[in-house]
């Protein structure tokens, strides 16, 4: 194991994830069991949500804080590890953890982000109705990923070892892995980049269309997935070797390393993508409850006004960089 500040702070929110998961665990279990009993159950039960969702709070928020500090875990191990000029040395030196965890970071967060996002809505009711799914969803879904994603940071602190890896040279620049541009010629990579930046504005612009129907909210969950996925393939195909001035060199890691600018917009970039999701998961989940809408109406306003600033802010950045170089 390499001690630093990072990996310290990593391993501390590791360790107190899985311990106040755990409990969270027992209290959810508590409060499904008191939901199915007489009214004096369900109101210990009422209270000890209450406990629930502190927990909740304490613990997802801060799976959702350790997703920078693991990336900057990561840049800041470069230099115990002979080999490595990027994070992705690193990421060699823990495989197979090194891998889980990165996956892990990309997806489970929006996770985290969602059970606050309906937890918080279901406050702002009289009776709180969703209590006992949020309960049962923390149970079920919450608390295994909470322990696989503590478990997981925990393994790849104890593994990392300042010993030689290859870096990203020995994958990108000897033999490139799929690259659109590679086979279609290099005017393809701009279409893609043009496609990921129109998808974008896209996803911002009809998120205010003042109809919220299930058709408008299944067009922005289509449109979300189809920009972060030109988004991740302009990254790796142009992006990274247009702003790097390294037509071969398809690193995003190298990119984040070099311009610690382009990894903050791409953390907005994803800021903005599950700040549109939770918004049509949220209005999807208070539909098939059958619950007044309004309910939700400001906490659907502050997910908007956050998705487009993050969003746009993501493409300017984008457009700039690739303004630099042309």
């Amino acid at each position: 194991m390499i001690v630093t500040v990072t990996t310290v702070v990593v391993l501390v929110i590791g360790l107190l994830g899985l311990v106040l998961a755990l409990y969270g665990g027992f209290v959810s279990s508590a409060i499904i069991e008191g939901l199915k009993g007489d009214q004096e159950a369900r109101g210990i039960s009422e209270q000890k949500y209450y406990l629930l969702g502190m927990i909740g709070t304490i613990v997802l928020i801060a799976r959702i804080l350790n997703v920078p500090i693991f990336f900057w875990m990561l840049q800041s191990l470069v230099p115990y590890c002979p080999g490595a000029m990027c994070a992705y040395g690193v990421v060699n030196a823990g495989v197979p953890y090194s891998i889980a965890a990165v996956v892990l970071k990309l997806f489970v967060p929006f996770a985290y982000g969602l059970w606050l996002i309906i937890e918080v809505a279901n406050r702002g009711v009289a009776d709180m109705p969703l209590m006992g799914d949020l309960a049962k969803s923390f149970m079920v879904t919450l608390l295994p990923l909470v322990l696989i994603d503590s478990a997981v940071d925990i393994l790849l602190v104890a593994s990392v070892k300042p010993v030689y890896v290859p870096c990203c040279s020995s994958i990108y620049d000897i033999d490139p892995p799929f690259s659109p541009s590679a086979y279609l010629g290099p005017g393809v990579g701009m279409i893609i980049v043009v496609a990921a930046i129109v998808f974008l504005l896209s996803v911002v612009t009809i998120q205010w269309v003042s109809t919220q129907s299930s058709s408008v909210s299944a067009l922005t969950a289509a449109f979300c997935l189809a920009a972060a996925a030109f988004y991740f393939v302009a990254l790796h195909d142009t992006y990274a070797p247009a702003v790097l001035g390294l037509p071969s060199h398809h690193c995003p890691f190298c990119l984040f390393q070099e311009f610690p600018d382009t990894a903050f917009f791409a953390g907005l970039f994803w800021l903005g993508i599950a700040s549109a999701g939770w918004g049509v998961t949220l209005r999807a989940v208070w539909a098939r409850k059958g619950l007044n809408p309004e309910g939700i109406h400001s906490l659907l306003g502050s997910l908007r006004k956050v998705s487009s600033v993050a969003l746009v802010f993501s493409v300017v950045s984008m457009i700039s960089h690739i303004l630099l170089v042309l």
